[in-house]
């Protein structure tokens, strides 16, 4: 028989999805770490008798139902039958913090089915070589140990199973899981069959876009990763998900993930999946929205009941077969259509998304479900399935990595989390302990370790502290006490949550904090350092922070892209190409397309003017002729103009002058810490008949990933190179770039703060022109932009233009506007 048709299945796989029911358990963080379940089946192996294994490896062929099937797992331990009158025996070993008559029966359940499909496939293999199916007879001894880490002590719990029953629930669970990977196979074959006839959804490629499609597809047929700059308005989402859908089709790969930034990608991710589907494509998109915008409950849709449990989790399990039944191969699994099927059914909607990951072709999410180390899905980690991951706007990546990779304890709170543990007393106490254990770490720090990253703040200190990475036990190394303290808080959550107990509501996200802190305690190495900052020293309410701080998350990523076939890195603006691929942590020998521009150098005006000068300390007498600028640029052509800001202080100071000086003018603003409602109405006001004039944040939401289109946008006025603030991160960033020997990038400045500013208005700059008709322009309002540092960093088509003032800036976009007419 052909390898194709043998089914190849662990038992940690089948007990998954054949044997689980009841209620879904909440998947908490704070359960045994993976260190904790190995040293304890370490420590139970060696106490083993003589003549018995550990690890003991079962696979097994096995034909049922027309199918041959491939079962494969390994047993903790193996006491083989040692006379007549005593079967063999096998031992699972199972970590908890609690007894295991606390444990929910649906995980009793689901434990000692592991432990039965082991022992059907250890009768089988006893059997190997002879031919014939285990005797009706046969017996053998089952045992289930639960290890109290707590207690440090072990329940066993031993049955005895004959043949029969063993055969009976194994047939039970793989006729299950049969039935349903049958139905997936058909679905599958016919993705493959209309993505192999698939062809280009338009009649011709743009400039620049075959390029990128055929350099796609070799690296997911192949293997590797590729790192591709393909200009605004090229078509990156359709150039690399058709060149991934083919490479599906030809059975190069099993599996598309797909990540964004923002929702604006996973909106055009839609929008281009159904144009395919209307050509006959078959593939099914799941799209992974956050969980605060899914749970019913925090939309209010149900509410907990008496035990505080969400009641949709309740027979989670007996209900999840039909709702996957009804949702196998629709072509796009929204989460508002998920939610409707979870409605019908009272399912959890997040959870019904999770249980379906394995099922579809494409996987549409935000980056922090492959890379953050705490909420990244398994599902996308196994090794099992060939995958392709296309990382879109990945400008992005090396930031928000950096952020997945540190962790931060603050004092405020801390104490506020202990207030809210009223009827708690073990937890409180233990957060007190971790409070108490902060305080000692900050009043012990010298004077020598003082950090001062930039003016002195007379109301804060901070603190760089050097971290031993392979181990903190040495309180000269670590905050030794801090770890130990949260360590202890999470002991007593476990127990709680194993005892089907919750914490208090009010403190989940701080829990969430303090279990990233401990996560990336385990994975401190050379680019993590430890930054203590103290503010109002002498005040009562002193605050006090511990931050773990990632300053490259290069080695991280590159662990991620491993578990991948093939990756593909793209954006609008990844330059120059030996930063972002150190940013990035792309293998050296990695591929760099850089593609030119698909639109004509006319449609896009660049004017520099270098008589502006933005720098914090020249602000406020840059304001008045930042005002006389953009009004120059608005009367030119009135239209839809954005005007991209530093900072909110520096927004806020120029739109008062602005406002009363040209009243007339529609003039909308920004606002920090504004909902998606308020964003919408920004947005709102740039439609094709407005005359609006916005002023945003260079680097936010409305600066990247939107596509202003045709009269939508007229022009951007960028009031600065966007620099990052200087902070203690950003100043830790420089000083390791500095010292860090990289021949390539000695000057830490630029790593830290000119690299990341240039990107801020390469994107902004890039929302002007979005398709071939479109015609609009770019101000660079500061004298910086004429620095050589940046002119070899600008785009290709950019033709810019020195204006030295504001009479010649009027005259060159006269000139420009009137090519148009």
């Amino acid at each position: 028989m052909s390898e194709r048709q043998i089914l190849r299945l662990s038992v940690g796989e089948l007990v998954a999805f054949s044997c689980r029911t009841g209620d879904l358990i909440a998947d908490t963080p704070s359960g045994p770490t993976a260190l904790e379940g190995i040293r304890a089946h370490q420590k139970l192996q060696k106490k083993r008798p003589p003549g018995s294994e550990a690890e003991y490896r079962l696979e097994v062929e096995y034909p049922f139902l027309g199918e041959t099937i491939v079962l494969s797992g390994r047993v903790d331990i193996v006491h083989p039958q040692s006379d007549l009158h005593r079967p063999a025996q096998l031992d699972e070993i199972k970590t908890t913090y609690c007894h295991p008559e606390q444990l929910a029966d649906s995980v009793r359940e689901l434990h000692w089915a592991q432990l039965k499909i082991y022992g059907f496939c250890y009768l089988l293999q006893r059997q190997e070589g002879t031919g014939a199916a285990p005797d009706r007879a046969d017996c053998l001894r089952l045992q289930m140990q639960w290890y109290n880490l707590k207690q440090k002590k072990s329940h066993p719990e031993l049955r005895e199973f004959a043949w029969p029953e063993l055969e009976d629930f194994a047939h039970k669970a793989l006729r299950s899981y049969l039935e349903w990977h049958r139905a997936w196979q058909q679905q599958r074959n016919s993705v493959r069959t209309s993505a192999h006839a698939l062809e280009f959804p338009f009649p011709n490629f743009r400039p620049g876009q075959r390029e990128l499609a055929i350099s796609a597809y070799r690296c997911l047929r192949d293997g590797g990763e590729l790192v591709a700059e393909a200009p605004t308005g090229i078509g990156k989402t359709v150039s690399t998900l058709f060149p991934a859908i083919k490479a599906l089709g030809e059975n190069h790969l099993d599996q598309l993930v797909y990540l964004t930034a923002k929702n604006s990608g996973r909106q055009v991710v839609r929008e281009t999946a159904t144009r395919l589907h209307e050509q006959g494509l078959k593939l099914s998109l799941l799209e992974i929205q956050a969980k605060d915008k899914t749970c019913a409950c925090r939309l209010g849709l149900c509410s907990p009941d008496a035990d505080g449990i969400c009641p949709r989790t309740r027979g989670f399990f007996d209900r999840l077969p039909e709702a996957r039944q009804q949702l196998l191969g629709q072509p796009l699994l929204t989460p508002e259509k998920v939610a409707a099927v979870a409605d019908a059914l009272q399912l959890c909607p997040f959870e019904l998304s999770l249980q379906m990951l394995p099922w579809v072709d494409l996987v549409v999410c935000d980056f922090n479900y492959v890379f953050d180390p705490l909420v990244r899905l398994n599902s996308l980690q196994s090794d099992q399935q060939r995958r392709a991951l296309l990382v879109d706007e990945a400008h992005n990546l090396g930031d928000r990595a950096r952020g997945m990779y540190s962790a931060q304890l603050s004092r405020r709170g801390s104490r506020q989390a202990a207030k809210d543990c009223r009827g708690y007393p073990a937890l409180k106490r233990a957060i007190n302990a971790l409070v108490r254990a902060l305080d000692q770490w900050v009043d012990e720090r010298p004077r020598d370790e003082r950090f001062h990253p930039g003016p002195a703040d007379a109301a804060a200190e901070a603190w760089l502290t050097p971290m031993d990475t392979k181990t903190t036990s040495d309180a000269n190394h670590g905050p030794d006490a801090v770890i130990t303290a949260a360590h202890k808080i999470m002991a007593v959550v476990s127990q709680m949550w194993e005892q089907s107990q919750s914490p208090p509501e009010e403190i989940g996200e701080w829990l969430n904090g303090l279990y990233r802190f401990l996560t990336i305690v385990g994975l401190l190495n050379d680019q993590h350092r430890c930054l203590t900052r103290r503010e109002n020293r002498d005040a009562p309410w002193q605050e006090q922070q511990l931050k773990l701080m990632c300053i490259s998350a290069a080695d991280f990523l590159q662990q991620c892209f491993r578990q991948f076939h093939g990756v593909i890195l793209f954006s609008a603006t990844l330059r120059p190409a030996p930063y972002i691929q150190r940013q990035l942590g792309v293998a050296a020998e990695a591929p760099y397309l850089s593609l030119p521009s698909p639109f004509a150098s006319n449609q896009l005006g660049v004017f520099l003017c270098p008589y502006l000068d933005t720098r914090y300390r020249a602000r406020e007498s840059a304001a008045d002729a930042l005002v006389e600028l953009i009004a120059r640029v608005y009367h030119s052509r009135p239209g839809n103009y954005l005007v991209f800001f530093p900072s909110y202080r520096f927004l806020q100071q120029v739109a008062e002058r602005f406002a009363a000086q040209h009243p007339a003018i529609d003039l909308i603003q920004q606002t920090a810490g504004a909902s998606e409602q308020e964003r919408a109405a920004f947005l709102d006001r740039f439609s094709d008949n407005r005359r609006s004039l916005g002023f945003a944040i260079m680097g936010g939401i409305f600066g990247e990933g939107i596509d202003y289109v045709g009269e939508q946008l007229v022009g951007c006025i960028l009031a600065g190179v966007g620099l990052p603030q200087v902070s203690e991160e950003q100043e830790l960033l420089r000083q390791a770039a500095a010292t860090g020997g990289d021949k390539v990038f000695s000057n830490g400045f630029d790593i830290a703060y000119r690299y990341p500013g240039l990107t801020r208005v390469l994107q902004a700059a890039g929302r002007v022109i979005r398709t071939e008709t479109d015609r609009g322009v770019v101000i660079l309002a500061d004298a910086r932009f004429a620095d050589p540092f940046y002119r070899p960093l600008f785009p290709q088509h950019w033709q810019l233009q020195h204006c030295a003032n504001g009479e010649v800036l009027s005259t060159a976009l006269g000139n420009f506007w009137d090519t148009q007419k």
